[in-house]
C-alpha cells in the first residue's frame, strides 16, 4: 500500500496554463481521505508553492526549489533550508555571462536578474513570484547587499540546446560542487550539492515515518530524475522528456489530460 504521493507542479500536477484542474485536485483530495499523504516537490519559489497549497487548502510537506527549503504549508519556518556553497558563486555568475546568458538568483525572500531586458527572463517572470528585481550589476548587488551567503539557486532560461551546452561547461569546471538540472526544456538550475528532489523526497519520508517503499514519484522534467529514482513507483508524465521516460516505471497521460488524476484511480 503506498502512503505518500510526491508531485512536481509545472508539467505535471499544472496544466499549461500553470493551474491544476478540478479533475486532479479531486483525486488529490480522494487520495488524502484514503489516508495518502500528497506533498510537492518542485523548483518552483517558496512563496508561490505556499500560495497554491493555501488556495487549494491543503496543509502538507513541500519542497521548494529542488529540495533547498523543506516546509509545511502553514508553517512560519523551514523544516530544513539547504543554501548554496558561496566559494564559488561569482565564478557561476561569470560562466553564464561570458557564454551571452542572464542569471536570476533567488534567495528565500527575494529574486533578482539583470535589467538588460533579456526576453528569455521576461517570459519565465511571467510565472515566478515575487516579481524579479531587476538590478545594473548582478555581482555587484551580491556584494553590496551581503546575501551571497542567501543564495539558494541559480537559475538560466534559454533555448534548450544553448542550455544543454552551458550546463555540461558548468559541471565540467566545477565538478561535483553544485547540483545542476533542467526543470523544464527552457531553463536550466544551479543547486547546492544535496539539492535534489530525490533528497527532498528522502528528507520528507523521514519527517513523517514513511519508508520509501511506500511512496509514488510523478514528474515530467529531468530534475525529477532524483526522486523518480528513489520512489518505489517512479511515474513519468505522457508530455515528459525521454530521459526522463527512461527513469520511470510507468508512463501516465498528459499533464493536459490529467495524468495526475489516473495515476491516483489506478494505484490508490
Amino acid at each position: 500500500m503506498y502512503k505518500l504521493i510526491a508531485l512536481d507542479m509545472d508539467g505535471t500536477a499544472f496544466n499549461h496554463e500553470h493551474k491544476i484542474s478540478d479533475e486532479v485536485k479531486k483525486s488529490i483530495f480522494y487520495a488524502i481521505e484514503k489516508g495518502v499523504k500528497v506533498v510537492f516537490i518542485s523548483g518552483r519559489e517558496e512563496f508561490t508553492i505556499k500560495k497554491i497549497l493555501k488556495q487549494l487548502n491543503l496543509d502538507t510537506y513541500y519542497a521548494a526549489l529542488n529540495g533547498s527549503i523543506i516546509s509545511t504549508t502553514y508553517s512560519e519556518k523551514a523544516k530544513f533550508v539547504n543554501i548554496l556553497e558561496k566559494k564559488y558563486i561569482l565564478d557561476i555568475i561569470d560562466l553564464i555571462e561570458k557564454n551571452n546568458l542572464t542569471a536570476i538568483v533567488f534567495t528565500d525572500d527575494l529574486i533578482f536578474s539583470s535589467d538588460n531586458n533579456d526576453k528569455f527572463v521576461n517570459i519565465v517572470s511571467d510565472f515566478i513570484q515575487p516579481d524579479i528585481k531587476r538590478v545594473k550589476d548582478i555581482k555587484k548587488y551580491i556584494l553590496e547587499n551581503n546575501i551571497i551567503s542567501k543564495i539558494l539557486k541559480i537559475g538560466i532560461s534559454n533555448e534548450y540546446d544553448i542550455l544543454k551546452d552551458l550546463e555540461n561547461k558548468l559541471k565540467e569546471k566545477f565538478k561535483d560542487e553544485y547540483t545542476v538540472s533542467f526543470s523544464l526544456p527552457f531553463f536550466l538550475e544551479v543547486m547546492a550539492k544535496n539539492s535534489d528532489k530525490g533528497f527532498a523526497l528522502k528528507k520528507i519520508c523521514k519527517l513523517n515515518n514513511i519508508d520509501l517503499k511506500e511512496t509514488i514519484a510523478i514528474g515530467d522534467g529531468e530534475n525529477d530524475i532524483p526522486m523518480l529514482n528513489v520512489a518505489s513507483l517512479s511515474v513519468a508524465m505522457g508530455n515528459a522528456m525521454e530521459n526522463v521516460k527512461k527513469n520511470a516505471k510507468y508512463i501516465t497521460d498528459t499533464n493536459e489530460n490529467d495524468g495526475v488524476k489516473k495515476v491516483i484511480m489506478k494505484f490508490i
